[in-house]
């Protein structure tokens, strides 16, 4: 596709399956003959579009994005976001949807796109843009790897929540300002479970993704407002033990990811503020848990910064240092010139623990 007649029916292709929107995308390395190569199937759409989950071609997507830049460019000067009121004639509409459908691909191609991202608010202000549908679009572009790494996505979403979900005001030293972006919307247990779904899914995609686990964090504080829909201190507590499980599961089968281990942190402080009975002996169950990981892989610094953020000093890690972590600093006095990782590990951990105790 080169000539501009093709690469405006591949662009106006894109945007139709993009504004579905489809349940996933995924960005194909290549061009659409690798994908597509029936040259009369590739004609009428050069993207992959099955069972409502969308497969983009990189190369298709440059040109469309290419495309996009100026009829983008165009139609927001043409609308006036500042000063447009509602539009009311055909070359306005005609405006408007170039707007979205050109947002929309340079969104895709660039998910930190503040202009179109900004664009696109203006439009779901201006109800020209359902939010519930702008919601899906961005559970969309967060399906993919290419898109669920950026935080100013993860951001636009909780923007579209906020106006979903509105808390008027906050009493005073409620639990969700514990964190410097503290949420401005409730869930329910059901929308909180989608939002945690989205999350999982993005973090398996790209590892240790810091924007998706902040997101997570947010989502878990807003099912926890209370006065503003039916939640008691069991429900509290229940939100919170299931969620404190499911990351130490995670920890397990992620052992490299310190972003859940941070969000697990910020879990077992919201339990203890909310005076939860899932934690009776302190932190002794998390506390354990990262002590059987880190025996289990000192490999692996994560590891030794979870244990970190859990460490109470007592019985267990007195135990602990003396059973596994001076002798395995022992085995790297014996080897100075081969350290391993858990070795080196071990010693910067018995270094942060003197400076604690000093």
């Amino acid at each position: 596709m080169t000539d501009v007649g093709s690469v405006s029916t591949c662009f106006r292709s894109l945007t139709t399956l993009l504004l579905k929107p489809p349940t996933t995308i995924e960005v194909l390395p290549g061009d659409a003959s690798i994908w597509i190569p029936d040259v009369a199937e590739r004609s009428r759409s050069p993207f992959l579009f099955m069972e409502n989950n969308l497969g983009v071609p990189e190369k298709e997507l440059r040109q469309s994005y290419l495309f996009a830049v100026p009829i983008f460019s165009a139609a927001r000067k043409a609308f006036g976001l500042h000063t447009l009121e509602v539009p009311s004639n055909h070359t306005m509409s005609s405006v408007i949807q170039d707007l979205i459908d050109s947002s929309a691909v340079l969104i895709l191609m660039n998910p930190a796109h503040q202009t179109a991202l900004n664009a696109r608010k203006q439009l779901v202000v201006r109800n020209l843009i359902s939010v519930g549908q702008e919601l899906k679009f961005t559970a969309a572009l967060l399906s993919s790897k290419h898109c669920c790494k950026q935080g100013e996505l993860w951001y636009h979403r909780r923007w579209l929540l906020q106006r979903i979900y509105p808390i008027p005001s906050f009493p005073r030293g409620l639990i969700v300002d514990l964190v410097s972006d503290s949420p401005h919307f409730y869930l329910s247990p059901n929308d909180l479970s989608v939002e945690i779904n989205l999350v999982t899914r993005a973090c398996e995609l790209y590892p240790r993704n810091y924007f998706g686990w902040t997101h997570r964090t947010i989502c878990i504080q807003s099912a926890l407002v209370p006065g503003v829909h039916f939640i008691t201190p069991d429900v509290s507590s229940k939100i919170l033990s299931k969620e404190i499980i499911n990351v130490m599961q995670w920890i397990e089968s992620h052992i490299s990811d310190y972003s859940a281990a941070h969000h697990l942190k910020t879990l077992v402080r919201l339990s203890e503020d909310a005076e939860s009975t899932f934690l009776p002996d302190n932190l002794f169950p998390v506390i354990e848990h990262a002590l059987t990981l880190v025996r289990a892989f000192p490999e692996h610094e994560a590891l030794w910064q979870y244990l970190r953020v859990f460490w109470d000093e007592g019985d267990v890690a007195t135990a602990f240092v003396a059973s596994f972590v001076l002798p395995l600093q022992s085995t790297g006095m014996a080897e100075q010139e081969n350290k391993s990782r858990g070795v080196q590990h071990a010693c910067h951990f018995l270094e942060w623990r003197n400076q604690r105790l000093n």
